[in-house]
């Protein structure tokens, strides 16, 4: 599981909303050295009070996503039937699950992961795009990544996917959730994740 997700974090890292909306490329590079940086700078304090990290985390890192969209694709048909409150229910006990269980490894690695960014052609008019690059480990072999981006309402571009290694998270996730659903229920598979424990690193691409 970390394989898959704490690259993931680690490149991500903590961009911020710009007043403008930058080319997909742009927005994800830029976030990379601003993570670092933020965690050299504080490493100790968020180490000290992990529900410190936890909400700087969801404050700088989830606006880099297409949250609803996300939980949209991964629900697939059960999206469809399900009632406003539990799509909601469900794409927040799935965000706040994820940074729960890696923000610990986010404060161990931080310093461990380089990336080198293909360019990227990009039409004029284009409200999706793909952004790929190469993760360089100290401790394994490269891994390659693409972003799966599309433009919201303010043009600004958000990730809907994340592909390693051509796993994709969204395919992956949803196998797994469908799954759970059949045997239980869509309220019952949200309870799972909203309790934690060894269910999402189950349910991972690469676990």
């Amino acid at each position: 599981m970390k394989t898959i997700l704490l690259p993931l974090l680690l490149i991500l890292g903590f961009g911020t909303a710009q007043a403008a909306p930058q080319p997909p490329d742009v927005a994800v590079k830029e976030t990379t050295e601003k993570m670092r940086e933020l965690i050299r700078q504080n490493h100790a304090a968020y180490v000290a009070d992990k529900s410190k990290f936890y909400v700087t985390v969801d404050e700088v890192l989830t606006p880099r996503f297409d949250v609803r969209y996300i939980a949209q694709l991964v629900l697939a048909k059960s999206w469809r039937t399900a009632n406003e409150a539990q799509r909601t229910r469900f794409a927040n006990a799935f965000k706040n699950s994820l940074i729960r269980t890696y923000a610990d490894a986010l404060l161990d690695n931080y310093d461990s992961v380089e990336a080198q960014f293909q360019p990227l052609r990009l039409a004029a008019d284009a409200n999706d795009a793909t952004v790929r690059a190469k993760l360089l480990r100290k401790t394994a072999p490269p891994l390659g990544i693409s972003f799966a981006m599309r433009t919201d309402n303010s043009g600004e571009w958000k990730i809907y996917d994340v592909i390693i290694s051509d796993v994709s998270l969204i395919s992956s996730f949803r196998g797994a959730f469908t799954a759970e659903i059949k045997k239980t229920s869509l309220d019952g598979l949200i309870q799972r994740i909203e309790q934690g424990g060894e269910f999402l690193k189950q349910a991972a691409p690469g676990a």
